[in-house]
């Protein structure tokens, strides 16, 4: 079925009417991917999950998506080992202000947009990554802005389908 994600997502239906599935879901869809599934799809996604974080917010994507009533859940919120985010100075800054980690702004920003997916298999950073705080909206504007001048998708797999549009707004 390559490049016939209708055609999956239909079989995928049927599993719904059978009750051994709750919900359906999809990942790395882009807008464009989204608008050609929804125009055959009896049931709308019920999450998108895509790579999220300040280097690549996907602000368009995220307001489709609301808009259609998708959830958005992000992976790789801290971007991966090859990732600068942990070093930006924005984000530093608001550390230190707040007397928190990078990766707990990090997660926090994820939080007040979707939800974030952290991977850690260290038991003090799994506690780290739930000892979340609120940022207000300036800190959360300064780092909406860091896409300005930093753009980075960490995660680039080949799955034989078009999913990135490169739109890192």
């Amino acid at each position: 079925l390559k490049g016939r994600f209708e055609d999956t997502w239909a079989a995928m239906e049927k599993l719904l009417e059978t009750g051994k599935v709750k919900n359906l879901g999809v990942a790395n869809f882009s807008i464009p991917n989204l608008e050609r599934l929804l125009k055959t799809a009896k049931v709308v996604p019920a999450v998108n999950q895509v790579e999220l974080h300040p280097y690549l917010p996907q602000h368009k994507l995220l307001d489709y998506c609301n808009s259609k009533g998708i959830h958005v859940s992000a992976y790789s919120p801290l971007g991966s080992s090859q990732s600068t985010l942990l070093q930006d100075p924005v984000l530093n800054k608001i550390a230190q202000d707040r007397n928190k980690s990078v990766a707990q702004i990090l997660l926090s920003w994820g939080v007040t947009r979707s939800s974030v997916l952290p991977k850690s298999v260290n038991p003090e950073r799994i506690q780290s990554n739930i000892d979340l705080i609120e940022l207000n909206d300036e800190e959360i504007q300064q780092i909406n802005e860091i896409s300005k001048t930093t753009t980075k998708r960490f995660i680039r797999p080949a799955w034989g389908v078009p999913v990135f549009d490169e739109d890192f707004e």
